[in-house]
């Protein structure tokens, strides 16, 4: 290896490292030619001769068409080992590789192969190498960037080689080491050129390295090249790129073979993914011999081995292929489509050789992308879609293909080619199906973003007026009042329209009908009802649509605005649930970071914190970049309650990174309720009052943040800030009755009030606190009215209240507020009882994580239930309850129940 002796030693550590156990990933890239595989091959092969096993796969130019072949290909040497996984890890790896069932979302097929590497790994050391990484399938490429991520906790190293050419994606943010190959010096170049090429004179060796630009592929290639050895050296070296140079140089190579076998390189570029069989098959079918490939095989521009030709280099068969004219490419890919054993491929290479339209071929590749989406390859068949509506003849039926292609790309996350493909579709799109299914993908993507276009909400009535079925005529009324509701800027006349639509005589008859129209009703303010979990989970059960995830978060949102928090808790809840067993994890995320937020309104902070760190964690590896802002601002508020200033800050800052430029208005607002509870501790009162009466600009929000609002402003002395928040609390208090609310009304107004009044409004407040179950908003009134009373003299009064209160914050770990309590507790007169040292709380010792695997463990639950249930392999759940133990001082699973008992929140 010469000149790469720097990156050897690299590679041999992070073997090492792996070996004892500390398991890592490594990106090797640079240009063609540049030595990527010679290097990889050399440490591989180091470590296969040390123990390590070896798990490989590649990727080749112009194959992946169906999804996750390169996967099937790095696990089939592990699949004997499937039954070790979860069920759920299991079923979903095995629908990817082609068996029936719910395809899931990447995240768990990720971890159905990560799951295996750990199987394996626990046998003895592990190398994974993935060749040409730009050529992977995408899917595969997309569980190999997942698996990067997570190698540190098993003795593996995975290592990829890719080209850095800006046309490939960038996968490299998820690797821990990256291995750049740059050109060799001058003098490493006449080394190797010495030992490929001794016969050259020293004038040759250095006008071969001036060309090759330090290229090892170059150096070796052209050392017998009089043209590159001898002579003035081109113009055009420093232009034109080293990849194009070297396939040049390779179809000189060709040119010098006899017609017949040129053409036989152009059927194994084209059949690249094809057996040796097949190839030879296809090349007879064009009137070729298989005595016409001897003389590429001479030249070693191809080998024979395993059942498949390979190229001695990739530039070889791309230069082949892309050299032939279209016409031979068309037979050649005509020949292999007859020959083919696999369907899918097959009707790839039709699709290759047509030229123009062909309405068979479109059919075909529609079949194929459906096939290739139950999958769970969504981006493969989004691709197939692409393919089949340019083939496509007739107009309508081209439109028709656009939308589905649309939608294709929004389920594979390509928002931008989606947003493409639905104004590409929109002039055109003509059959009812076809215009309600690009409104619905268009307002999927809208609800996901602040940024794409969508439609307003007169062209929503417009559209609504425009169908012939009820049950789309009710589906996107809805989505009007959904819109309303999440962007805060349909006029009272819209909203109007709206409901009169809805409520139009006839409209409403089914089942499911009449929940969306009590859905899109509570949305707008118009509901005279809102429809039970219950009833709401009786129509969405039997067939869970596309659609449904957002209309089941807009029925929690609706019982929040209601100020039902515990109904809002059970849609969640549901949702959670719903979503989990149907396999659709990005919904399930949602779920999760919904019900996280309402625990936290609702004081659970412990269960909100364990929501919204999985769903941080799920949304990371989904790419739910809103709903990862969503759960890092709720986790920024339950970090500031408890007094973790520095973490509440970074999960703040995850939260605006996430956001980007325009973020949602919900998380908006409880990030600032997080910023003013962080001010609040620092003493920064002004500035606490100010997050605070940002967190209003969303109401169903800003009610409970505002709760805290008059106690800061009194202290930085504005207690006119309050007004707003009083007057908007007051009147939802006058249509909701909450016991909560009106605890916060009455506290809000004992705080304002002249010293004589505060005692009334502040025992009213502590009378509905205790009919609510807002623990924490009660203790923080016995605060406030300790505070108060001992301000009045009223010291064994005030003593009661705030024990009762410091107990409180305590248990919930809220540290700000218990040395508040404490001090005024001191101020008072009172000694502070000492705690027993044999209560123990574990809420205070674990992690949120590892306290929610320690319950689920606790409940009965397998170490596999757990990790199907919170998406982690069963070896992960493993390391968490040992982590769990050793903090609970315990030592087996039949003590958590006790251990655990003590858990306060």
């Amino acid at each position: 290896m010469i000149g790469r002796e720097s990156q050897v030693d690299q590679l041999s550590a992070l073997l090492e490292a792996a070996r004892e156990g500390r398991g890592s990933s490594a990106l090797v890239y640079g240009e063609a030619g540049i030595g990527k595989s010679s290097l990889v091959s050399a440490a591989v092969d180091a470590a296969s001769s040390s123990g390590f096993q070896v798990l490989s796969c590649h990727g080749i130019r112009g194959t992946g068409a169906v999804g996750y072949e390169g996967l099937h290909e790095l696990l089939l040497p592990l699949l004997h080992r499937v039954e070790a996984l979860s069920p759920r890890q299991r079923t979903a790896l095995e629908v990817a590789f082609g068996a029936e069932g719910e395809p899931a979302d990447r995240l768990v097929t990720g971890l159905a192969a990560f799951g295996l590497l750990e199987e394996a790994a626990a046998h003895g050391p592990l190398v994974v190498l993935v060749e040409d990484l730009h050529w992977l399938d995408v899917s595969t490429a997309d569980i190999v960037t997942f698996l990067a991520a997570r190698m540190s906790v098993m003795p593996a190293l995975l290592l990829a080689t890719t080209r850095d050419d800006r046309i490939y994606p960038d996968r490299s943010p998820r690797f821990k080491h990256h291995i750049p190959l740059d050109p060799l010096g001058q003098d490493d170049a006449l080394r190797l050129v010495a030992l490929h090429a001794p016969a050259l004179t020293v004038p040759q060796r250095q006008r071969l390295v001036e060309r090759a630009m330090g290229n090892p592929l170059a150096l070796t290639e052209w050392s017998t090249s009089t043209a590159h050895v001898d002579g003035a050296a081109s113009a055009e070296r420093g232009r034109v790129p080293m990849g194009k140079r070297l396939e040049d140089s390779f179809l000189a190579e060709v040119a010098l073979l006899p017609p017949a076998t040129r053409q036989a390189l152009l059927v194994v570029a084209a059949g690249q993914d094809s057996s040796s069989h097949e190839v030879l098959t296809a090349a007879r079918g064009l009137g070729l011999e298989q005595s016409d490939f001897a003389p590429a095989e001479t030249f070693g521009l191809i080998t024979l081995g395993n059942d498949s030709f390979r190229f001695r280099h990739p530039l070889v068969g791309s230069a082949v292929y892309d050299n032939a004219d279209s016409h031979v490419r068309s037979q050649v890919h005509t020949s292999l489509a007859a020959v083919v054993v696999d369907p899918a491929r097959a009707v790839q290479h039709r699709a290759a050789a047509v030229t123009g339209w062909d309405e068979n071929v479109a059919a075909e590749l529609e079949r194929l992308a459906v096939a290739t989406g139950r999958r769970g390859a969504r981006t493969e068949a989004a691709a197939a879609w692409r393919r089949a509506v340019a083939l496509t003849p007739a107009p309508r039926e081209r439109a028709r293909r656009t939308v589905m292609a649309a939608e294709a790309a929004r389920q594979a996350g390509a928002t931008a080619d989606a947003v493409a493909l639905l104004a590409r579709a929109k002039p055109s799109a003509a059959d009812e199906a076809s215009v309600v299914q690009l409104a619905r993908t268009e307002w999927m993507l809208a609800s996901t973003s602040t940024t794409l276009p969508d439609r307003g909400g007169d062209e929503l009535i417009a559209l609504s007026r425009a169908l012939s079925d009820p049950d789309d005529q009710v589906e996107v009324l809805t989505w009007a009042a959904v819109r309303s509701y999440t962007r805060q800027d349909l006029s009272t006349e819209v909203k109007a329209a709206v409901a009169e639509e809805l409520r139009r005589p006839g409209l409403a008859v089914t089942g499911r009908q009449r929940l969306l129209r009590s859905i899109a009703l509570a949305l707008i303010g118009s509901a005279d009802r809102l429809p039970s979990v219950e009833e709401a989970l009786s129509v969405l059960r039997p067939q869970v649509r596309e659609t449904d995830a957002t209309l089941m978060n807009c029925l929690a949102f609706a019982f929040e605005d209601a100020h039902d928090l515990e109904g809002a808790e059970r849609v969640w809840s549901a949702e959670v649930d719903l979503f989990h067993r149907s396999a659709r994890t990005s919904d399930e995320t949602v779920a999760l970071a919904g019900r996280g937020t309402v625990r936290m309104n609702a004081h659970a902070i412990a269960a909100g914190l364990a929501d919204c760190e999985q769903g941080l964690r799920l949304s990371a590896d989904l790419g739910l970049s809103v709903v990862g802002a969503l759960c890092a601002a709720s986790i920024a508020l339950a970090r500031a309650w408890r007094g973790e200033d520095s973490l509440a800050t970074a999960a703040l800052g995850t939260s605006t990174e996430l956001s980007g430029l325009a973020p949602f208005a919900r998380v908006a607002a409880i990030a600032s309720w997080a910023s003013a509870e962080l001010a609040a501790n620092e003493g920064r009162h002004e500035d606490a009052v100010v997050h605070l009466l940002r967190s209003m600009e969303h109401p169903p929000i800003g009610l409970w943040a505002g709760g805290g609002l008059a106690d800061v402003a009194v202290r930085a002395g504005r207690p006119e800030a309050v007004e707003g928040w009083l007057g908007m609390a007051s009147a939802a208090l006058a249509s909701s009755g909450s016991d909560r609310l009106a605890m916060l009304v009455e506290r809000t107004r004992a705080l304002l009030s002249p010293d004589g009044g505060a005692r009334d409004h502040f025992e009213r407040a502590i009378e509905h606190g205790e009919r609510s179950s807002a623990v924490l908003d009660l203790a923080r009134t016995r605060l406030f009215f300790g505070e108060w009373l001992r301000r009045e003299r009223h010291i064994m009064e005030a003593r009661g209240h705030l024990s009762a209160a410091l107990h409180v914050f305590e248990s919930h770990h809220t540290a700000p507020l218990a040395r508040r309590t404490a001090r005024e507790l001191a101020a008072a007169g009172s000694v502070r009882p000492t705690r027993s040292p044999q209560v123990f709380d574990a809420g205070a010792v674990l992690t949120a994580q590892e306290l929610h695997v320690a319950r689920l463990a606790a409940e009965g639950y397998s170490n596999k239930q757990i990790a199907d249930q919170l998406y982690l392999s069963h070896r992960t759940v493993g390391a968490h309850l040992y982590s769990a133990y050793a903090k609970l001082q315990i030592n087996r699973r039949a003590q958590l129940t006790s251990a655990l008992a003590a858990t306060h929140d």
